[in-house]
C-alpha cells in the first residue's frame, strides 16, 4: 500500500512533516491487535548479518536477501524531542524460532545518534505492549549497530508471542536546519514495520508512517536450540482453486533452508486427500537461510469427484520422513466442477473512510465504472469511526482492509497476489487517466471466472408500512451442493447520494479539509439477511428463499439499491476460512419507483411492462447479463430471444 498523507518531499530528502502530522484530526492511533494477524508475504526469511556468528540471525523486514540493505537514509520527524521507534514483530514471524533466544537488536542510523535506548517489548495477543521487556543503553553510530543485551540477558520466543523492537530516536533543531534526520528505512511499508509513539492528531498512540519503507530494526537471534535440519514452505501457489478433473495443479513454491547447516538436496511431497504422495526432488544445494523457487506440476486424476479435494503439500529435508518444522507443510482446498453457469454481476466491496482523503480520489472512478459497467455491483462499507459505518460489516474490514480505501472483488483471492483485496491508491494520484481502465479489466477477468449458481430477485414493497419483501430464486449448476456446501444467500440495501463529511484533498494547495456536503454513493444501509449469508431452499438444481425488512424512513427509496450474492454458509469468518468465502455470482437492482409487486431489471432500473422468462418460465427481467435463450413478452405478445 501506498500513502502521501504522511510524508513530503523536500529536495532529495524524504521527511517525516511533524507539522502536517500533528494539524492531522483525522490520524487514528493503529489498533496493534488487529496488526498482530497482518500478512507479510514480502518478509525476508531470518539471515545471517554482518557482526553475527554462525548461530545468530537478524529476523525483521528486509529488501530481498540483504540484511544489511538501506532504501533511504536522512527521514526526519520535523519537530525537535525524542519519538520512540519502532517495528511490530508478529507470532506468524517467529513461529519458526519458538524456543531460541532474542539476544540483542540491530538498528541503523543515518548518522551518529549519541547514546540512546535500544529496547524489546512483548506485545499480548490483545495488543498491550508490555512495559516488562529488555532495554540497552548504547551509542548508536551511522549505518547497523548491533546491539547486544547485557550479560546472560535474553527473550526465549513463546508460541503465540509478537514482540515489539525499537529505540529512542532523538531529533535535534540542528537535524531540522539540515533537512536531514538520523532514521533509516528498507524496501516498501507492508504495515507495522515503522511506527512511532506520539500524538499525530488522534491522542497519544502507536502511529503507522506508511511510504517511506521498513524502519531499519531487526531482532539477534540464537538459533543453537533449532535442529540441524529444518525446511519451511515461505510460499505455496496452487493457481485457482475450481478445475476440471484430468487438469493439473501448477504450483509455485519457495523453500526456504532454516535449520543450523546447508542441505545438498530436499524433496517436495505433494497428496491429493488420502491418496498416495507424489514426489518431486531438487538434488541442488540449500544453504542456511537460502531460498529454492520451484514450480512443480501436479495432474490431477481424471476421474476424481466433482466436489471439495485437500492437497497437502510437505517439504523434506535430506533423510528425513517426517517434517522438523510444522511450517515444512501447508494444505489447501480445492474444487472440481463439471458445469458452470454464467456469472451475472461481480460484487465489488470497498473498505471506505470519511476521514481518509484518499477516498475521495477513489470514490469517483469506481461510482462511474459501476455507472458504466453493468457488470459491477459496488457496495461502500465503512470503518468503525466513520458515522456512515454498519457495526454488522465491522468484521469486513478486519478481514480484508490492508489499508483505506480497498476492495475485493468477490471476496476472491487472486493466485499471486498479496491480499484478498486490492487498492488503486498508487494509481489514483499518479496516474489517474489509467484507473478506470484498470477498473475495467479486472471487472471483465472476474466475470469469466466459473459460477455454479444463478441468482434472481423479485421485490415487493408496501410504502404505507415501508415494508419490503424479497423472493429469491436460482438455478444450481451440477455439483453446486457439493463445491458450495451450505450454499446461503446475502441480501443487503445501498443507498445513493447521502450527504455526509468527507476529508477531501485540494489538488492545488496539497492540504486536506474536511467537506460537509460530500455526496457518498452506494453507502451499505443495511443486511436484510444475516451478513454472513442466510440457508436456502434447494429442491433439485432450483432454490428459493424469501426474506422481509422494513426500511428506515429516513431512507430515500428512490435513490436504493437491492443487491443479492450467493457464497458458502459459515457461522464464521476469519483468517482461517476467508481464502473459501468466494461469492459465486451477484445481482442487484434498483428500487426508484418500485410499488406494489414489480418485475426489475436485474443491474439495471425497473422495466416497466416487459417481462422476461427462462425456458422454464422463471420471471427475470428483459435484460440480463447471462447468455442463454429467453422467451421476451411484451404487449401480451412472445417471442423468443438469444443471448450470445
Amino acid at each position: 500500500m501506498r500513502k502521501s498523507i504522511l510524508l513530503i518531499l523536500l529536495g532529495t530528502v524524504l521527511t517525516l512533516h511533524a507539522q502536517t502530522l500533528l494539524t492531522d484530526e483525522h490520524r487514528q492511533p493503529i489498533d496493534i491487535k488487529r496488526s498482530l494477524t497482518a500478512h507479510h508475504p514480502q518478509t525476508a526469511p531470518p539471515l545471517r548479518a554482518e557482526g553475527l556468528s554462525s548461530i545468530q540471525r537478524a529476523i525483521g523486514y528486509m529488501a530481498g536477501q540483504d540484511p544489511d540493505s538501506i532504501t533511504l537514509k536522512g527521514a526526519r520527524v520535523g519537530t525537535a524531542g525524542t519519538y520512540p521507534l519502532a517495528v511490530l514483530i508478529t507470532a506468524d514471524m517467529l513461529r519458526d524460532y519458538v524456543g531460541c533466544k532474542v539476544i540483542g537488536i540491530r538498528v541503523a542510523a543515518a548518522q551518529s545518534l549519541g547514546k540512546t535506548d535500544v529496547w524489546l517489548s512483548p506485545v499480548s495477543a490483545d495488543g498491550v505492549v508490555s512495559t516488562d521487556g529488555i532495554t540497552k543503553s548504547q551509542r548508536l553510530y551511522e549505518g547497523w549497530n548491533n546491539v547486544f543485551f547485557n550479560g546472560d540477558t535474553s527473550w526465549e520466543i513463546q508460541d503465540g508471542e509478537a514482540l515489539m523492537a525499537g529505540f529512542d530516536y532523538q531529533e535535534t533543531q540542528s537535524m531540522i536546519d539540515a533537512q536531514k534526520g538520523g532514521i533509516c528505512t528498507v524496501g516498501e511499508a507492508q504495515g507495522n514495520d515503522f511506527l512511532i509513539y506520539a500524538d499525530l492528531g488522534g491522542g497519544e498512540g502507536w502511529y503507522s508512517i506508511n511510504n517511506l519503507g521498513a524502519l531499519c530494526v531487526q531482532l539477534i537471534v540464537d538459533i543453537s536450540s533449532l535442529p540441524e535440519k529444518m525446511l519451511s514452505l515461505s510460499y505455496l501457489d496452487t493457481g485457482f482453486r475450481y478445475k476440471h478433473a484430468g487438469e493439473q495443479i501448477e504450483m509455485y513454491t519457495i523453500a526456504t533452508n532454516t535449520g543450523r547447516s546447508a542441505l545438498s538436496s530436499y524433496r517436495l511431497q505433494c497428496r491429493i486427500d488420502d491418496g498416495e504422495p507424489i514426489s518431486f526432488v531438487y538434488e541442488k544445494p540449500l544453504a542456511e537461510t537460502a531460498n529454492d523457487h520451484q514450480q512443480p506440476v501436479l495432474p490431477l486424476p481424471g476421474d476424481i469427484a466433482i466436489g471439495s479435494h485437500q492437497l497437502t503439500v510437505t517439504l523434506l529435508a535430506e533423510g528425513e520422513t517426517t517434517p522438523a518444522n510444522e511450517k515444512a507443510t501447508r494444505t489447501v482446498n480445492f474444487y472440481i466442477y463439471g458445469e458452470a453457469l454464467q456469472r451475472q454481476q461481480n460484487y465489488v466491496e470497498q473498505y471506505n473512510s470519511q476521514y481518509e482523503y484518499m477516498a475521495s480520489l477513489v470514490n469517483p472512478i469506481l461510482n462511474q465504472s459501476a455507472t458504466k459497467n453493468k457488470s459491477m455491483a459496488l457496495v461502500n462499507t465503512y470503518t468503525a469511526d466513520s458515522p456512515l459505518a454498519l457495526e454488522s460489516s465491522a468484521y469486513l474490514h478486519d478481514l480484508y482492509a490492508y489499508t483505506v480505501p480497498s476492495f475485493t472483488i468477490n471476496r476472491s483471492y487472486f493466485p499471486g497476489e498479496a491480499y484478498i483485496a486490492y487498492d488503486v491508491n498508487y494509481y489514483v494520484e499518479q496516474y489517474p487517466a489509467f484507473v478506470p481502465s484498470i477498473i475495467d479489466d479486472m471487472m471483465a477477468q472476474d466475470m469469466m471466472l466459473p459460477a455454479f449458481a444463478t441468482i434472481y430477485l423479485q421485490p415487493s414493497y408496501d410504502a404505507q408500512t415501508r415494508q419490503l419483501t424479497v423472493d429469491v430464486s436460482g438455478q444450481l449448476a451440477e455439483g453446486a451442493a457439493s463445491i458450495f456446501k451450505d450454499l446461503s444467500v446475502t441480501l443487503l440495501l445501498t443507498e445513493n447520494n447521502v450527504v455526509g463529511d468527507q476529508v477531501v484533498l485540494n489538488a492545488f494547495t496539497g492540504r486536506t479539509s474536511t467537506q460537509h456536503d460530500y455526496a457518498h454513493q452506494h453507502v451499505l444501509r443495511q443486511y436484510i439477511t444475516p451478513p454472513l449469508g442466510s440457508p436456502v431452499n434447494i429442491n433439485g438444481n432450483q432454490f428459493t428463499a424469501r426474506h422481509q425488512t422494513t426500511l428506515d424512513a429516513s431512507w430515500d427509496t428512490d435513490q436504493m439499491t437491492l443487491i443479492g450474492f450467493l457464497s458458502r454458509g459459515a457461522e464464521a469468518v476469519s483468517d482461517d476460512n476467508v481464502m473459501e468465502m468466494d461469492i459465486t455470482n451477484c445481482t442487484s437492482l434498483t428500487l426508484e419507483g418500485l410499488t406494489g409487486i414489480q418485475t426489475a431489471k436485474h443491474g439495471g432500473n425497473s422495466t416497466g411492462e416487459t417481462t422476461c422468462y427462462t425456458l422454464d418460465g422463471r420471471a427475470i427481467g428483459p435484460d440480463t447479463p447471462q447468455r442463454g435463450i429467453y422467451l421476451l413478452k411484451k404487449d401480451g405478445k412472445c417471442r423468443k430471444i438469444v443471448v450470445k
